[in-house]
């Protein structure tokens, strides 16, 4: 199965399902055009959920340092959530885990950017 991308927009955060596997590059051109026209300087963030993704290799990762590049153009920051172990292990062995915002769940982010603002 490959990836599937559902991006919806809150009042305060771009949000970026993502499921399955990510392992070739099949809709991720589409998935950032998404991303980019969700985006806005009056957000917080965008939250990539990645409960439901099953697996990402090096592609998977070119999406989310992607993403948090469009994010940052335009002062926001870009936090990964719900992050399943294999992915989380990939984040960590890759040392993304230094620059993105790991959490455990989307209230999680909910609560820091709260606190923020």
């Amino acid at each position: 199965m490959s990836a599937q991308f559902d991006i919806t927009r809150s009042s305060n955060f771009v949000l970026v399902k993502v499921s399955g596997r990510i392992i070739s590059d099949e809709g991720l051109a589409e998935a950032l055009i998404q991303v980019d026209k969700a985006l806005s300087s009056e957000l917080k963030a965008v939250l990539c959920d990645c409960s439901a993704l099953e697996y990402c290799n090096s592609t998977g990762l070119n999406f989310f340092v992607r993403v948090l590049t469009r994010s940052r153009k335009i002062g926001l920051d870009c936090v990964l959530v719900n992050l399943q172990p294999a992915v989380k292990k990939l984040i960590e062995i890759s040392k993304l885990n230094e620059i993105f915002s790991c959490f455990n769940s989307t209230d999680e982010v909910e609560a820091k950017f709260n606190k923020i603002t």
